[in-house]
């Protein structure tokens, strides 16, 4: 099978599948956390319940007084929570590169099975002489 695509100019279908499944398997995760029904909304609440938890607690130890609605305002101030959001953005993009890698391959391996169609037709569409 490699023999004739390599003659047809084909990557070969093994080393395309094999860098889809490795590509898969480092987009998992991010599909997960990130994919609809994944668990970052999740984790994001739990990091604001953890943080306002940790305000809540300063300000009754410093004996100040502040209502449920300034502790969330600082809660997603905080910068544990900015931190927290800015690398989920890092995260998503790196899973968007990941998957138009993904597409690509797809697209490369559906590009070469049209181009050895046409490469097996064009033998039988060549008048012969003789």
């Amino acid at each position: 099978m490699s023999d004739h695509e390599s003659r047809m100019g084909l990557v070969p279908v093994e080393s395309l599948l094999a860098e889809r499944d490795e590509l898969v398997r480092q987009v998992a995760p991010l599909r997960a956390r990130y994919a609809t029904w994944g668990t970052w909304e999740h984790e994001r609440k739990i990091e604001l319940a953890k943080i306002a938890t940790l305000l809540r607690q300063a300000a009754t130890d410093a004996r100040a007084k502040v209502s449920a609605a300034q502790v969330d305002d600082m809660a997603h101030a905080d910068l544990r929570y900015i931190q927290f959001v800015a690398d989920a953005t890092i995260e998503r993009a790196a899973w968007i590169n990941l998957e138009a890698r993904i597409e690509g391959i797809d697209f490369t391996l559906q590009r070469g099975q049209a181009v050895a169609r046409f490469l097996a037709s064009e033998t039988y569409l060549t008048p012969r002489t003789g």
